[in-house]
């Protein structure tokens, strides 16, 4: 078998990378944001994809942490999927519904760090 590790921590920096991207394109107000955003949230989408086949044939290398966690991976998915929805509202000019989203997932998400960006997002749309 081929050594899959360093591929691995490829995207595991990758993976970090992008959700910095992410936050600066906020920040920076990089127009269209939520089209950036989006576009960044579908890489990074991507390289999960990459990353839990890597994991399902080389589980040693998931790491350790709770953010690693099987938990965390489906708080991630579930987050992503929302906040894909929220932006496609935002781009349509509905801001309102986009909340909507947004509260939503915080009365489902099990992970307190998503539920600390999506008040973000938030209180960034009212």
């Amino acid at each position: 078998m081929t050594n899959l590790k360093p591929l691995h921590q490829l995207l595991r920096v990758a993976s970090h990378l992008l959700d910095q991207a992410a936050t600066e394109v906020r920040d920076a107000q990089l127009e269209p944001i939520a089209e950036n955003i989006e576009g960044i949230g579908r890489a990074l989408l991507e390289v999960m994809e990459v990353q839990r086949k890597i994991f399902a044939v080389r589980p040693e290398l998931r790491p350790k942490t709770l953010a690693a966690s099987d938990r965390e991976a489906d708080a991630n998915k579930l987050f992503t999927q929302f906040m894909l929805e929220a932006l496609e509202l935002e781009d349509t000019g509905n801001t309102v519904a986009a909340v909507e989203r947004y509260t939503r997932f915080i009365g489902i998400s099990p992970s307190y760090h998503h539920r600390e960006i999506a008040r973000a997002e938030i209180r960034r749309l009212t």
